[in-house]
């Protein structure tokens, strides 16, 4: 429902290999007074990183986003564009992914409200990825005391996640925080001991013990713990509802609080926790959706 004193403009949605619109606030506007939106299409699935480019009209005072993971502002980049940098829940279902903009003119002028939802791509007929592991049979099929240990721990890592910083402190491309072979990527199904799980929520990638691992952006350190199944892990906080972890962890080299600057070493590569061998886990959230931390590499490394 759109609130009062909203002017509400709405048009359908057909997409191409690059989809955009543009539109018209008020009837009688000049073309270069219309609002211009696109995105790549391919991009919006379950997991993706979606950079949602507006080209403004001159004199908006600023632009707001709003989905389903609620209210959130763009990056503006040099040339004026303004990027809405939108993040699909690995688990979100479809078919269409709500986005609002809002738009506030200048002055007292009632703000107006621009929907561009976006419509999931689908690809028929591929099959699902798997990858067996062999483990510890204790790693696989948890005691009872060791499954609450989990789940406290999952409970205070969601709640740190749950966390909006009004403040963005990255400026830069994300980048990959070890230099290794991707040994399991994002979305994969695991299947442990013959026991199918979820799919993998990040990417695996394989490196040496003792290996550095780079803070994939600038950003606040807000969790160093050992966890069960994670086991030493360090989380970020970027700013905007934007954070990435790294898990099994030998060594942690940082403190909670701690600001880290882009490619600044927050650890070394393990074995910590459940795991087949030495390799880092890497993997991103926006705004409480899970998502491929390569495609959030690939959608920042223009903004």
């Amino acid at each position: 429902m759109v609130s009062s004193g909203l002017k509400k403009i709405c048009w359908s949605i057909f997409v191409s290999a690059l989809w955009s619109t543009a539109v018209a606030l008020d009837p009688g506007m000049a073309a270069s007074e219309t609002i211009k939106i696109s995105w790549d299409p391919s991009l919006v699935r379950p997991g993706g990183v979606v950079p949602v480019r507006v080209t403004p009209p001159t004199g908006l005072n600023k632009i707001e986003a709003i989905s389903i993971n609620g209210q959130f502002p763009l990056i503006q980049n040099r040339g004026g564009d303004h990027i809405a940098l939108v993040g699909i829940a690995s688990i979100f279902k479809g078919p269409v992914y709500n986005l609002d903009f809002k738009l506030f003119p200048p002055g007292d002028a009632d703000p107006y409200l621009v929907d561009a939802d976006l419509q999931l791509a689908v690809k028929m007929g591929q099959p699902a990825r798997k990858q067996a592991l062999s483990l510890p049979d204790k790693m696989v099929h948890l005691s009872e005391t060791k499954l609450t240990q989990v789940q406290q721990n999952t409970r205070f890592l969601w709640k740190i996640l749950s966390a909006r910083t009004p403040e963005r402190y990255w400026h830069d491309p994300f980048l990959l925080p070890v230099q290794g072979r991707i040994s399991t990527r994002f979305g994969v199904r695991r299947v442990l001991n013959g026991v199918p799980k979820r799919p993998h929520g990040g990417i695996d990638i394989a490196a040496p013990k003792g290996t550095p691992i780079a803070a994939a952006n600038r950003g606040v350190v807000v969790m160093a713990e050992d966890f069960y199944l994670y086991g030493k892990t360090v989380v970020l906080d970027h700013g905007w509802g934007l954070y990435t972890i790294y898990a099994h962890q030998d060594s942690i080299e940082v403190r909670e609080g701690q600001l880290l600057e882009r490619g600044q070493t927050l650890g070394r590569v393990g074995t910590s926790g459940r795991v087949t061998g030495p390799h880092l886990h890497f993997s991103s959230f926006i705004r409480g959706a899970k998502v491929n931390p390569e495609q959030l590499i690939e959608a920042t490394s223009d903004l």
